[in-house]
């Protein structure tokens, strides 16, 4: 089965199919643009795959917490190709997804964290095999500390280091960091294609009230999906 992992949730953006023997993934640092840039990139992926649009049997997209406007972004277009297609589209969560990126598997337990400004941190706890030990969540470092306690393992993503500089300051602690700057899209692929639709919705995660606008469609989606 062939999935495409569609993922606009930061400062990036981010493309990868994978399935049926094809593992291709792009991305590019932007701070704004990502819908301009989306299908192409998208376009990009598949000829490098040596693939057509309608041979897609699954689409997987990051939906947060991250970016309010640009989970919105991925959110929207993979709606839309999933209407289009007429397959399964699933969400992933990017707490989830860093948990998936650690380039060395973890021997317990990983805190993923997202730096959520405000002085708050996005925040969730798995097993070394993804099981959920504290869903996702949002409080200041000494409130997820509080939380987690000593379980983790591994501090992962772009807040694990604000978390790294509490414990220590608290006298807990310190597990090693991993302060990842971008996560891996083949592992959102390969998340997407194991999840069940039925469960992994694709809807934006907002674990504190949105301060931005929602996003207009994105220009041309279902033209490009739906012409001959």
């Amino acid at each position: 089965m062939l999935t495409l992992a569609l993922d606009t949730a930061n400062d990036r953006l981010a493309v990868a199919l994978a399935g049926d023997g094809r593992t291709v993934a792009r991305s590019e640092a932007i701070t704004r643009g990502h819908a301009e840039r989306l299908f192409p990139l998208v376009d990009e992926v598949l000829a490098a795959a040596d693939c057509e649009i309608d041979q897609v049997a699954r689409v997987a997209v990051n939906v947060g917490p991250g970016s309010f406007t640009g989970i919105r972004i991925a959110v929207a277009a993979a709606r839309g190709l999933g209407l289009a297609l007429g397959i399964a589209v699933v969400g992933i969560d990017a707490l989830r997804l860093i948990a998936a990126s650690l380039n060395e598997p973890a021997d317990g337990p990983v805190l993923s964290a997202v730096d959520a400004r405000r002085g708050e941190i996005y925040a969730a706890l798995y097993g070394p095999k993804g099981d959920v030990l504290e869903a996702p969540f949002v409080a200041d470092a000494e409130g997820v500390l509080a939380r987690i306690g000593d379980r983790a393992a591994v501090l992962a993503g772009s807040g694990a280091a604000i978390l790294a500089h509490q414990a220590a300051i608290s006298g807990r602690r310190v597990p090693p960091v991993d302060a990842m700057t971008a996560t891996d899209p083949l592992a959102l692929a390969r998340l997407g294609s194991l999840a069940d639709p039925a469960l992994a919705l694709p809807r934006p995660l907002y674990l504190r009230a949105p301060d931005a606008k929602p996003q207009p469609p994105v220009p041309g989606l279902l033209a490009r999906v739906s012409a001959p």
